[in-house]
């Protein structure tokens, strides 16, 4: 199992990547798996579903909102104090700052993308990084988007705030490779599940056409037209918490199916 025995941290837990990342993390075989999002009724169900799966993991869930650099401080000390070490945190929260072109995006918008998507990912990771250091070990993992690299309509503010955390990814790698810790992003694209679903089941009304013509033009651009589950995508930003990546440090890992090759 890729996570046996390790305490896991995961912020953003929602109906998409977010619980997966925990359902995962618990079948590959961690120790104790604490969440966080500013959503408490999300928190609960998602421990029922972890628990539901039948695995030994514990589960800890905080409410926390990651642009609180305090609430994110109080988050890594409960998990410290309940289990006694992190292995690894992901960083899994967003906001995407709505959906108009930047000629038209508000200031707060904007900012509102670089609070969670930036400075959040940023206030956990500072969070953990004393008891990370105390072990010499421990792995973070940054959740980013394809659209860093391929521009498409409205997602100008979101984007922007997920090319600042690449950055952010390659100097904490450098800073903290000395204490044994390694620091890499996830670049994903379109994933299956429930917040696509309902984009496809949304654009599918608005325009009169059938659910399956949207989703087949939502993964044209992928080789094979296949495109990969929210779970999937999951478990490759679990391999870079893992041990398995012991190598890997400092990089950006594609997970969309080849959308992107570089």
């Amino acid at each position: 199992m890729l996570l046996k025995d390790k305490v896991v941290m995961i912020s953003g837990i929602g109906p998409g990547m977010g619980i997966k990342l925990a359902l995962e993390a618990a079948r590959e075989g961690a120790r104790a798996v604490a969440i966080c999002a500013r959503n408490e009724a999300r928190l609960r169900e998602a421990e029922e579903r972890v628990r539901a799966i039948g695995t030994d993991s514990q589960v800890l869930w905080v409410p926390t909102d990651v642009s609180d650099a305090k609430a994110c401080q109080a988050f890594a000390e409960a998990t410290v104090a309940r289990f006694g070490r992190i292995d690894a945190l992901v960083n899994s929260a967003y906001a995407h700052g709505g959906f108009d072109l930047l000629e038209n995006c508000s200031d707060q918008l904007m900012q509102e993308a670089l609070d969670v998507n930036l400075f959040g990912s940023l206030h956990l990771t500072r969070a953990v990084l004393p008891q990370m250091k105390a072990q010499r070990s421990g792995a973070i993992v940054m959740i980013n988007t394809l659209g860093v690299h391929q521009p498409y309509a409205g997602g100008g503010a979101y984007a922007i705030s997920k090319g600042t955390l690449a950055v952010a990814v390659r100097y904490l790698a450098n800073e903290l490779a000395e204490h044994g810790l390694r620091v890499n992003g996830l670049a994903c694209g379109w994933m299956w599940g429930e917040p696509v679903q309902a984009h496809v089941r949304e654009a599918a009304a608005a325009r009169g056409i059938s659910e399956e013509l949207v989703r087949t033009e939502c993964s044209a651009g992928i080789p094979g037209g296949r495109m990969p589950g929210d779970e999937e995508c999951a478990r490759a930003a679990l391999f870079l918490a893992s041990d398995y990546a012991s190598a890997i440090n400092g990089v950006q890992l594609d997970a969309n199916g080849g959308e992107l090759m570089r």
